[in-house]
């Protein structure tokens, strides 16, 4: 690792980082997910040398990146473990990488590419729920993984893919006030709220986040994913997606 900085601040994060410091149960989540990733957790399995230790201890204070010395101690940026913890949403196809992968067209039907990657049963779960609920709009079954960043090499960063999942995916616009946010940390403490709540009542769902992500009619908007995994989700899926759906517009 040579003296640079990998990971520059997130411009403008002061308000997200005060919403977070005023409520305890993100603190929590927070210091849970780091104690978890760290690299002396004896369940944490790190080939991080007492050389690149101290290398990336004094980059760090150097550098003023602190991001970059918590991957090398717990595989996780700053703003990975805000992830992590479930309380910043993941960006769409962040790094250039896709995620989600929306496995279905805009009637539910199962793209060809994909017929032999999934298993018929959840498919066929997803489809009736689908068709229940009156074939909505922009609700797709689809395939996402939750990830950190690695060194992959010297000088070279990738993403660390944690859980991969198959389950719904609920992609609304988001409104006005979020568009107008410059940066992606005010954006981020824009929608603070409405991540907490989601997570608080549908623990462990992945929500995700796309500035001009989403095109409708030539018109470019934000929107917001919020994807439901099977292992976790797949009973009483109705009644879960009524309740994503009650909390994203309220």
């Amino acid at each position: 690792m040579k003296n640079s900085t990998f990971f520059p601040r997130e411009e403008r994060a002061d308000v997200l980082f005060e919403k977070i410091l005023h409520d305890p149960w993100a603190c929590e989540r927070l210091q849970e997910t780091f104690c978890n990733y760290l690299f002396c957790n004896d369940e944490f399995d790190s080939s991080l040398s007492s050389q690149d230790f101290s290398e990336a201890l004094f980059d760090a204070y150097q550098n003023k990146d602190l991001s970059a010395f918590l991957m090398a101690i717990c595989q996780n940026t700053l703003f990975d473990l805000l992830r992590n913890s479930y309380l910043i949403p993941y960006r769409f196809n962040a790094d250039g990488k896709e995620n989600p992968i929306i496995m279905t067209d805009d009637t539910g039907r199962l793209l060809p590419k994909y017929c032999g990657d999934i298993h018929n049963k959840d498919y066929q779960h997803f489809l009736e729920s689908y068709r229940d609920l009156g074939e909505p709009k922009n609700m797709y079954f689809a395939q996402a993984y939750r990830y950190s960043h690695a060194y992959t090499g010297e000088d070279t960063i990738g993403q660390l893919v944690l859980e991969r999942s198959h389950g719904v995916l609920l992609i609304r616009e988001l409104p006005d006030t979020i568009k107008q946010k410059e940066t992606e940390a005010e954006a981020y403490s824009a929608i603070f709220d409405l991540v907490l709540k989601l997570e608080k009542e549908l623990p462990m769902a992945f929500v995700f986040y796309g500035q001009d992500s989403l095109v409708e009619h030539d018109e470019k908007y934000d929107e917001i994913g919020i994807f439901l995994p099977n292992s976790i989700f797949l009973k009483n899926l109705e009644r879960h997606i009524a309740k994503a759906e009650a909390i994203i517009y309220e």
